[in-house]
């Protein structure tokens, strides 16, 4: 259990209090001032306290309001349990200024169970800020990705993020999943098409050849937890059907079982797919969209939010930099950085930051320590309005236009693994893509690694 400040007058409950907790190896400080304006109080409020602090509210009648907010003010990660002989007495009190309020005799019963409730949200609050602290950034759309990651905190519906290659769909679904001990990790792109299943809902003994033992899926695993379904648009059809049936019944079947089992699972998902065009092209059911569409989050490419650029460079010297050494951008390094285009978003800029720091010696970093890969800007399929409006101006129906992007995609794919001799992970890398997502990529768009190698 965590250290307590106890903040009482002396009496028959308070006794009981610390009795309470000395019986479980509690650390309790006591804090029993002989008036509401004692100087005692006054200087403990403003000194850091514990994790849970109990509040008399009866010892305080006078002042409870003045010393809460004071609290609050000076320790606001402090869980505060007030109770008193009748709660309703003090309506005056905010219950922004407490964390949970009990009458005397619910304390006597409920007192371990509820500063173990108090632990337990005191612990996701301080997981949570350092998940949020990695989400650099002073933009606009930054500050409300972090609301909107807290709001979805609260709720227990599916989560899905959508947001090119690099931008961090993985720091926002672990903050979001920070209130649960479990959280299991799915790459959709990584599983072979014929093993979904079985990686996701676990099979019995001898269900199919080779299956010599009882094998548990992800999604058991992760029961009572969370579990995030990466790159969700790369999940073949027939998962797809199955993965509806999950959330719709929050049933799962392993393959060869006769009885289904009940899980209760938080799924957040995630994909740098447009899934509506996906839907459109019949490779993704529009019923399993709205199912997981419940919370949608949204992640800006770095090339729309440039303003964050500077804090994140820093962030990542600050993360990289060895011990001792210190490294400051120079005024034109960061200009060299605000004019690249960052179709690989911030993975690419955190590359460009740790290559810098490997080769560079401490010191000012200058625009030529930088060394930033140009040609990634032919990469990205967003930095030229000029390609789509040529499209747009010879396509003779959206069908045509769709069908001229996919050949562009199909060219541009085969050019880009020759250039690299052949080797579609080479490429994979080139692209900023995982290498099995590349290759799904090009089954989708009806091409063999025969054919772009040719």
């Amino acid at each position: 259990m965590p250290s307590i400040d106890f903040f009482t007058k002396e009496t028959a409950t308070s006794s009981f209090i610390l009795d309470v907790l000395s019986s479980v190896d509690n650390k309790v400080d006591v804090h029993t001032p002989t008036n509401d304006d004692s100087p005692e109080i006054a200087e403990a409020l403003r000194a850091p306290l514990a994790a849970i602090v109990i509040w008399d509210l009866d010892s305080f009648t006078a002042k409870n309001v003045e010393l809460l907010s004071s609290l609050r003010e000076h320790n606001p990660d402090s869980m505060i349990l007030a109770y008193a002989e009748a709660p309703e007495r003090h309506a005056t009190v905010s219950s922004k200024l407490y964390d949970a309020i009990l009458s005397t005799e619910a304390l006597r019963l409920h007192l371990m169970s509820k500063i173990s409730r108090l632990k337990e949200i005191y612990n996701a609050k301080r997981v949570f800020r350092e998940r949020m602290s990695h989400l650099v950034g002073k933009s606009d759309a930054i500050k409300r990705l972090r609301k909107n990651v807290e709001r979805a905190i609260l709720h227990t519906g599916p989560v899905l993020i959508q947001g090119e290659s690099g931008v961090g769909k993985d720091l926002i679904a672990r903050a979001i999943a920070c209130v649960y001990d479990k959280f299991v990790t799915v790459n959709c792109s990584a599983i072979p098409e014929a093993l979904f299943e079985s990686e996701l809902f676990g099979h019995t003994r001898g269900a199919f050849t080779g299956a010599q033992n009882e094998r548990i899926g992800l999604f058991e695993d992760a029961n009572g937890g969370a579990i995030f379904l990466d790159e969700i648009g790369d999940m073949p059809l027939h998962a797809q059907v199955k993965l509806l049936r999950v959330i719709q019944n929050h049933e799962i079947r392993p393959i060869g079982a006769n009885k289904t089992r009940h899980i209760n699972v938080r799924i957040i998902a995630a994909t740098n797919r447009d899934l509506k065009e996906e839907i459109f092209e019949k490779r993704f059911r529009e019923d399993l969209y709205y199912r997981l569409n419940v919370i949608p989050m949204q992640l800006s490419p770095l090339r729309d939010r440039k303003e964050d650029i500077e804090d994140l460079a820093n962030y990542f010297i600050r993360q990289y930099a060895p011990a001792g050494e210190p490294y400051t951008l120079s005024p034109d390094a960061l200009k060299k950085l605000q004019e690249h285009n960052w179709p690989g978003n911030i993975r690419e800029l955190e590359n460009v930051i740790q290559r810098a720091l490997c080769f560079t010696d401490p010191g000012v970093l200058n625009p030529e320590d930088l060394q930033i890969d140009e040609d990634s800007r032919k990469i990205s399929g967003f930095s030229s309005a000029d390609s789509a409006t040529i499209k747009a101006y010879n396509a003779n129906s959206y069908d045509d236009f769709r069908n001229m992007q996919l050949d562009e995609e199909r060219e541009f794919l085969k050019s880009t693994i020759r250039n690299c001799d052949g080797s579609v992970s080479l490429a994979a890398e080139r692209l900023h893509m995982n290498r099995t997502a590349l290759y799904n990529r090009l089954a989708r768009l009806g091409l063999s690694v025969k054919d772009v190698q040719s």
